[in-house]
């Protein structure tokens, strides 16, 4: 499939997509918040592969929900990271295994990362969207 095929199907049924988009960012930062931050226990290289790849999914489907709306995609990754990370604090709140990763740093740090790895994700794929559209108009 390509992309302008991708994008075309993310048009027709936007909410679909952006039920997905939004889960993927909440589940996936709610596991593995523990497991993507060097150095600390429990550091996995492939979680933080599997992790940085569902990452650029979700860009790319942002990509085709939200063209040139770079803040709203960074806010509402923010936003949406941050109740990924909540709803596991919550669930596990007082469990051995998250004394390390309960500090100020990983609270305001995880969020903040990841939304700007997918804003980054986001605009490398509207860059390039954008410019295969031009090219394809000519």
């Amino acid at each position: 499939m390509s992309g302008k095929q991708f994008y075309n199907r993310i048009g027709k049924s936007r909410n679909m997509f952006l039920i997905f988009a939004t889960i993927n960012i909440i589940f996936f930062s709610g596991i593995s918040f523990t497991f993507v931050i060097p150095g600390l226990k429990g550091f996995s290289l492939f979680f933080m592969a599997l992790t940085l790849s569902m990452y650029f999914i979700v860009a790319n489907i942002f990509v085709g929900l939200f063209k040139d709306r770079i803040w709203f995609v960074f806010t509402t990754c923010i936003i949406l990271t941050g109740l990924g990370m909540g709803w596991r604090l919550w669930l596990e709140w007082g469990e051995f295994s998250l004394v390390e990763h309960t500090s100020l740093a990983v609270y305001i740090g995880y969020p903040s990362v990841s939304a700007i790895i997918i804003t980054m994700f986001f605009i490398i794929g509207n860059f390039i969207f954008v410019k295969k559209e031009n090219l394809s108009l000519r």
